[in-house]
């Protein structure tokens, strides 16, 4: 059952993720490392055993107030107003987990490009056929319910994604790896837990060991193309949340390519552009 994602997430893979999530090599127990707004979980079957990680300490007390607090929650946000003074509020990490959980969607809603790692203004609209901010945060609590359902039997952690890869390694543990993107590949910070060159470094040692399949969402570059030379790549054509296109790619280990026929090949806009391209590294 496909479950309405409750953040406004840079990097969200919703779009991807309703493409793909069926798509996944067969496996026991699925682990997400980077979980940010959690599109591809809330896409895909359940599996035997699921785990989801980030180091944001307010992405997982949000998703563990969801699971916990579902009711409270749903009230606080439907008498929370689209404004300005709640959006400048948002900032401030609270010590109550469920009027943090609050702000935290208040930040990612009301700001623009939802960004976590700095204060970029508030996501007000003027034009007629702009984006109807106020309605879609107003409907936001009804997400709420499908999301808890979701999450009943999913583990939450909050450690360092490496430490969490390297105890799930075992081969019917398929991994949907979704870091924040090399700065390299992109013009500004995005969230709170950026990584450096040496960051992706020790992150693809250590996807090179798992031993099942691996997913690793990026912008093409350099860095990853040198050490994983023996990983297949599926590219994609993604929209942005200001209009913008870019090329996403999907980059995939050995032992998930043995099924990546799965995979389909779809066309892009006017059926000019392959939405998805079988490329060897």
């Amino acid at each position: 059952m496909s479950v309405k994602p409750i953040l406004n997430y840079p990097g969200s893979k919703r779009k991807m993720a309703k493409l793909l999530a069926n798509k996944m090599p067969g496996h026991s127990t699925y682990l997400e490392p980077f979980a940010g707004s959690l599109a591809m979980l809330f896409e895909k079957e359940k599996s035997i055993k699921e785990t989801v990680n980030d180091l944001d300490g307010r992405v997982v007390n949000l998703f563990r107030v969801i699971r916990n607090h579902p009711e409270e929650l749903k009230r606080l946000l439907q008498y929370t107003p689209f404004s300005r003074e709640e959006y400048q509020n948002s900032y401030v990490v609270n010590d109550d987990p469920i009027e943090d959980a609050r702000l935290f969607l208040v930040r990612c809603w009301m700001a623009i490009g939802a960004k976590t790692s700095d204060i970029t203004g508030w996501r007000s609209c003027i034009a007629p056929n702009s984006p109807d901010t106020p309605r879609q945060w107003n409907s936001l609590h009804d997400r709420i319910d499908p999301i808890v359902e979701r999450l009943k039997d999913v583990q939450i952690e909050n450690q360092d994604a490496l430490k969490l890869i390297e105890r799930y390694n075992r081969p019917y543990v398929f991994i949907y790896a979704d870091p924040p993107y090399p700065l390299s590949t992109r013009s500004n910070r995005m969230y709170a837990n950026e990584m450096t060159d040496d960051d992706h470094m020790a992150l693809l040692e250590k996807l090179k060991e798992h031993t099942g399949p691996v997913w690793l969402s990026s912008y093409e570059n350099d860095l990853y193309n040198q050490e994983l030379p023996n990983w297949e790549k599926r590219h994609y054509i993604m929209t942005a949340e200001a209009g913008a296109s870019r090329t996403e790619t999907l980059y995939i280990n050995p032992a998930g390519a043995k099924e990546i026929d799965k995979l389909p090949v779809l066309r892009g806009e006017n059926d000019q552009l392959d939405l998805f391209k079988d490329v060897r590294t």
